[in-house]
């Protein structure tokens, strides 16, 4: 009787077991909630240190659907935050979690996450690999919000690589399934992809016909990012059937409503574009100036934000060395309670059934045996967490090389710019020299000044010492560009140089001692030689080498 009042104990035991998962489960959904909520409001520090704790919650109580959302969602506070590398850990973990244990939607959904983040590295063949799994997924499982999602990403990739006959493809499929399963979001960012498809096609009145309607629904706050992408795309359009009143009213007027401070590079980038084309250079250069210090803003506010990731990668850190803790308190209080069971068992079958003890015997092996097999899954966790270490001081190791390849390159160019402005200043000296009456009376020293300015103009031996140095800092960089454009000549190598080192077109023509806009004509001229349709591309190519 005594034994089995133990075991009576021992079943209430394990339904308090399930009662507390079921609580756990409401705990992590309503941190989930709470994480979600901060995650709108761009308050990504406390977002992930909801979602840790959520995340913790679902491991300890194997809460497969919790902890994919979890995971995901960190995922998406480091994409936000810019921190595409992180992100995309997370990412692979919940894609993991998913095919593991969940659905093929929670699949589709971290596929096209992983799409979204190759797509901002430029790594537009990974981005277009992950985005067609999420589709071909959505299509299997007649997911029709999910084809039209799917399909609207790759026909935004398409736009953006210039293949836009295949683009138009996968518009007229999103279109056609959202006639099966309308949502009004969606039918906006398909109508968005479109226009972009039909400007790059130079269509400007379908351009029209898709937008100036859409215009007049985009009005409420959570609609403003669509709003500001119609309102440029429309300037643009205006802007190539050389309409240059209407381009100027839709750009000031993205200016004028926009709230998101990373649309300003856009917007800036448009007027100076805009500016340009009507012949305003000097706004067209106020504009591209402004683009500068959007990017230094920008680049600040990411470094920020990097220094935040450092500190709640910290704090994670921490959450996970508690974790194991409690996972192997968990892990000997299950082998205590194994252990016990196995006991009860035991005397229990002692007590009514003594001809069975060596199938007790056997199942006490077992039991052996199962906690052997733990301990050795335990040492293999311990090897991947060694080796993730060994690849995170690698990835520490190639950040320090290209920090110390740009501060090279720093110095390389002030140098550079140093040597032209001291040029510039001995010419100028010079001319006042020659304006002196005695000096001009002196046809012998005048003569010498002349030589001496001439030396001045010419492109000399420093010409070549900057090119050796800058090829020994960055010998990769000059052997793929030579390999892949075998027809530059060494002036265009050093003007390349020059712009890879990101100097601004003024910083550029002082080197060269020419005008600026004799500068942008090299830039042109350098551009088409790298079979570059603009030249505005060229330091992006450049960056891609």
């Amino acid at each position: 009787m005594k034994h089995l009042i133990l075991l009576f104990l021992f079943i209430l035991s394990s339904g308090h077991i399930l009662a507390k998962k079921n609580d756990s489960a409401e705990h992590c959904d309503a941190l989930i909630k709470q994480g979600i909520d901060a995650l709108y409001k761009k308050d990504h520090s406390t977002s992930l240190e909801i979602f840790a704790e959520a995340q913790k919650i679902a491991e300890q109580n194997s809460l497969y659907q919790q902890q994919f959302i979890t995971t995901n969602c960190i995922g998406l506070n480091y994409y936000q935050m810019s921190d595409y590398s992180t992100a995309l850990d997370s990412y692979l973990e919940a894609y993991s979690i998913a095919v593991k244990y969940l659905k093929s939607d929670r699949e589709m959904t971290v596929l096209n996450n992983i799409a979204l983040v190759y797509l901002q590295q430029g790594k537009y063949k990974e981005s277009e690999k992950h985005q067609k799994r999420a589709y071909d997924l959505a299509t299997l499982n007649k997911d029709y919000i999910g084809i039209a999602i799917y399909a609207a990403n790759l026909a935004d990739l398409y736009n953006i690589t210039h293949q836009l006959d295949r683009a138009l493809e996968y518009v007229k499929i999103a279109r056609a399934a959202l006639t099966k399963k309308n949502n009004t979001r969606f039918n906006t960012d398909l109508d968005i992809v479109e226009a972009k498809n039909f400007l790059e096609r130079k269509e400007y009145d379908n351009v029209f016909i898709i937008l100036k309607p859409l215009l007049n629904k985009l009005k409420d706050k959570e609609s403003i990012d669509h709003r500001i992408s119609a309102l440029l795309i429309l300037s643009k359009a205006h802007q190539g059937k050389k309409q240059n009143d209407k381009a100027l009213y839709y750009v000031e007027k993205s200016q004028e409503e926009n709230l998101n401070y990373s649309n300003e590079k856009d917007i800036y980038n448009q007027f100076s574009s805009l500016y340009f084309s009507m012949g305003d250079y000097n706004k067209a250069l106020q504009y591209k100036d402004s683009i500068i210090t959007v990017k230094d803003s920008l680049s600040a506010t990411k470094n920020q934000a990097m220094y935040q990731n450092s500190e709640i990668k910290i704090k994670l850190q921490d959450s996970q060395k508690e974790l194991k803790s409690e996972k192997r308190l968990k892990f000997y209080i299950a082998a205590f309670c194994i252990s016990l069971l196995a006991l009860l068992s035991w005397l229990f079958r002692t007590l009514y059934l003594k001809n069975q003890q060596k199938r007790t015997i056997a199942e006490r092996n077992q039991q052996i045996i199962t906690l052997e097999l733990k301990n050795k899954e335990n040492d293999n966790l311990l090897l991947e967490q060694q080796i993730k270490e060994k690849e995170t001081e690698a990835l520490l190791e190639k950040e320090k090389l290209k920090n110390e390849l740009e501060s090279r390159n720093r110095k390389l160019a002030v140098n550079a710019i140093h040597i032209a402005q001291r040029n510039d200043k001995i010419e100028e000296y010079i001319l006042k020299l020659k304006k002196n009456p005695e000096i001009i009376k002196n046809d012998q020293l005048s003569q010498q000044l002349d030589q001496l300015k001439l030396i001045l103009t010419k492109e000399d031996s420093n010409d070549d010492d900057f090119l050796i140095h800058f090829e020994k800092i960055n010998s990769k960089f000059i052997d793929n560009l030579k390999e892949k454009h075998p027809n530059l000549t060494l002036n265009d190598i050093r003007y390349i140089s020059y712009i890879y080192m990101n100097l601004s077109t003024k910083e550029i023509s002082s080197i060269f001692n020419i005008t600026i806009e004799a500068c942008r004509k090299r830039k042109e001229r350098v551009s088409k030689k790298l079979n570059l349709i603009n030249s505005n591309d060229l330091y992006s190519y450049l960056s891609n080498i």
